[in-house]
Parts: structure tokens; sequence; C-alpha cells
């Protein structure tokens, strides 16, 4: 069996002082290195955690007195104690190959997370976590898992994929697919999607084409439509959603006029290995959900994307993990706006600003690494700070002042168009790819793979 050096050292510090010593783990350097990165006035940068070396996805739970994050990197899961978000401790990792697990699924108690994917090997894992300095690995399915997953219910007995596969976890040592015909994907009518949230209120939006809302009536494998929306704004495929403020959702018998608590929903597109920066490149987009409980349709409102250069070759060099965002997360802190970080691969992370009323997205910050590929933007809930997960640098730790000055509309412009010329070797094999399309040679494509490859090893 073999156990990292750090959880080594996360079992000693429980060995020696017990549990209350255990959960404040290990202390971890977090550097900031000057100049590494452009950000905007009310954006600080706190510094790197390394150690996830590549960083994807990450859950966080507020258990007792403590918050945890469980974070999910090229390297493995690792746990962290997370009640200071500027200095993290870790408590425990678990070395494993894993590629690359988008979305990790934490069982609301803290005690089963599940790692999947359904390229490059297919596998389906479940981690037993209920203590944090130890995590071991229970049960497998391989070939198996779909590219993202979500705990279907509060114990994570069930799991529904974003293939549109329910999975059965009841017995952890055996995990299992269920057959076709009780899968959430067969009982909504989605053949698949990028991945599901469920909302504060119980409510389950499916990231498909086009976007199924739905319920659960009895249990995880007893499934009610609600209703349905199409995208209509170009926006590509939708890669994940949010519903903000869904435990403020009253019904109401009009539905006109500006829109109340619950009837938002935002969502972020993704456009993958785009040869530069265009008009249908991912973008942000807002959502109109009034009445969605009696089937009154959803549709989009606006829409945020990337800035793209004036002139020919112009564009950012942002084609190593595309021209696009990818995760991101919502403050739970009270303001007047919605606040959001997103990660937006090379182009790092960015603070937007929703209207709850009509929709309408502002940008209002950046951190822009000079190296970088932001997978996920996480928001630690009730703190004005957030871990963004790294595909080349592990954990930036950002903090959002929402009473500072805002940048101007020239420097977030700027901001987007940093990289202008800056030509990463995976981005500019990525572009010859895409210029050379089917006549693209062995040659080109061995190039890109082994680069890929370096990269995330």
């Amino acid at each position: 069996m073999r156990r990292s050096l750090i959880a080594i050292a996360a079992a000693g510090v429980l060995l020696a002082g017990g549990s209350a010593v255990a959960e404040t783990g290990v202390s971890v350097a977090v550097p900031a290195v000057p100049g590494a990165s452009l950000t905007s006035p009310n954006v600080t940068h706190i510094g790197t955690v390394p150690l996830e070396g590549v960083g994807v996805s990450m859950k966080v739970l507020q258990l007792g007195p403590h918050r945890r994050a469980y974070v999910s990197g090229a390297a493995g899961l690792s746990i962290y104690n997370a009640d200071n978000p500027a200095a993290p401790r870790l408590l425990g990792h678990l070395p494993m190959y894993n590629w690359e697990n988008e979305d990790i699924a934490v069982s609301a108690d803290g005690r089963t997370a599940v790692m999947t994917e359904f390229t490059l090997g297919a596998y389906l894992h479940v981690v037993d976590v209920s203590d944090p300095t130890l995590p071991r690995l229970v049960g497998s399915l391989i070939p198996g898992g779909d590219h993202t997953v979500q705990c279907a219910d509060p114990r994570c007995n069930y799991l529904y994929g974003s293939e549109g596969n329910t999975y059965d976890l009841r017995d952890r040592a055996n995990p299992k697919r269920l057959p076709s015909s009780q899968s959430w994907g067969a009982l909504v009518g989605v053949r698949d999607s990028h991945a599901l949230h469920q909302d504060e209120a119980g409510v389950w939006i499916s990231d498909s084409s086009p976007l199924v809302v739905f319920r659960q009536t009895r249990d995880p494998l007893h499934l009610t439509v609600l209703t349905r929306g199409t995208i209509t704004k170009d926006t590509a495929y939708q890669h994940n959603n949010i519903r903000p403020r869904a435990l403020q959702y009253r019904p109401r018998n009009t539905f006109n006029g500006p829109m109340r608590p619950g009837e938002l929903l935002l969502g972020e597109g993704e456009s993958g290995l785009t040869e530069a920066c265009n008009g249908r490149s991912g973008a942000f987009s807002s959502w109109r959900m009034v009445g969605f409980e009696r089937g009154e349709p959803m549709y989009q409102l606006d829409v945020l994307r990337p800035v793209k250069g004036k002139a020919a070759g112009v564009d950012p060099i942002v084609d190593a993990m595309a021209c696009s965002g990818h995760w991101f997360t919502t403050s739970s802190r009270t303001t007047g706006k919605i606040q959001v970080a997103a990660a937006w691969y090379e182009h790092g992370t960015r603070f937007l600003e929703v209207d709850p009323a009509t929709g309408k997205i502002s940008q209002v910050g950046y951190f822009q690494p000079q190296r970088g590929a932001a997978s996920q933007a996480y928001w630690i809930p009730g703190t004005p700070y957030i871990w963004t997960l790294d595909y080349h640098s592990g954990i930036d730790i950002l903090k959002y002042n929402d009473r500072a000055p805002l940048p101007k509309a020239a420097a977030i412009e700027q901001s987007w168009l940093s990289k202008a010329g800056v030509v990463d070797p995976l981005a500019e094999a990525t572009r010859e790819l895409c210029r050379a399309g089917a006549k693209a040679t062995e040659q080109q494509h061995h190039r890109a793979l082994g680069l890929a490859r370096e990269l995330f090893s």
C-alpha cells in the first residue's frame, strides 16, 4: 500500500494530538509570485497551493464547526481544512491516477467521495473519506463511469451521471450502473448532458440540449419533468448551471415583470479546441425561469462572451484549453447583485455581477495569470475568498473586495487580450491541428498528444 509523505504527516498529527488537532492538518505554504498575474483593483492574489500540480475540481462542505475542501487533481484526491480560506491546511491525500474527474461528488455527511471519468480508461471510484486524514479507495467500476456525476441523495447511495446513467452505490465496495430503464436520462427524456445541478430547493437542472428541469417524486428512481429550455443565443453546449437564491422562490400567478428570487438561472457554455476566439466562443448566460413549476418554458436573457482581437493575429493564444469558460460558482454573501466567479481556462478567473431582476451580466473583475488554465473557480461559502483550480499551477487563492473600485472597460478588454502573441507550446500545436483539420498529419497529432501528456502527467 502506498501513502504519500503528506498523508503520513497528517496521520502523525492525528496520533500526536487527537481528533481536534487532526482537523487543523498540516500547514501548507501559499507563495505569491510578484508579476505572475494581471489582477483588477478589487481582486487580490493571496498565493498558490502548488501541491495539486494539475488541479481540476473541488467541493466544500461545512461539517460541524469545520469547513473541508475536497480537491480532485491529476495526482489524486486531497482533503483540506479550509476554516481559514487564506491559509489552508492539508488533512490527507490519496495518490491515484485521475484524469480528469471534472466535478468531484461528495456526500452531504462528508463520508463518501466519488471520482469518475468516461474517457482515457473509463472508471468510477468510491472513496471512504470519513477519516479525512486517511482517505481509502473502497470500490471501483472499471470500465464504467460518466464524465461527471452528482450524488442523487444526501448519503450518495445513488448517482446521476452526465451521460444519462444512474448508479447504485448502496454497496460501496460494488458500485453498479442501473439498467437504462431506471436511468435518470430515460426517465426525463435526456440522452446525455455535461453535468447536472441540484439547487438548494431540491430541483434538478440538466445541462443537456434542451435543458431539462425535474424533481424527484419519491426517490432518485422516480422523477417528474417540470419544464425545458432551448439554447437560443449560440452559447455552445451548456457546461454547468446554478439557480441562485432557490430557497427564496415563491410561485406566482402572473409571469410578467421583473424576476423575483429563485427565478434566475445562470449557465456557462464551453467551446473546445477552436482555432481562435470568435463570436461563437463559449459564453456565460442568464435564463428566465418564471413559472417553471407550472411548465412555463425557460429562455435565455443575456450573454457575456470572451473579448476577441479586433485585427487578424491579435486574438489571445488560448487554444490549449479552448477560448471558453468552464466551471463557475456564485457567492452566498448577501448583496443586491448576484456575484459570480467563473474559471475561463487560459483567460483565468472572471468576476461577474448579474442583476437578479433582469439577468443583465456585467464583468467586474479578473485574475489573469501569465501562464495557467483555470478549470474551476470555487467561491468559499460565506467568505470573500475564491479557490481557483488550475491545470498548470494547482490552487490559486483569491480574495474579492466588492467595495474596491471596479476596473475600467479598457482594462477589462486588455486583460482578455493580455496573452495576445504569447504562444504556449500546447496551444500552438492545437492551433496547428485546427488549421490542418482532416488533413492533419500523424506527426502533428503525436506532437499535440505528447505535449498534452507532458502537461498533465
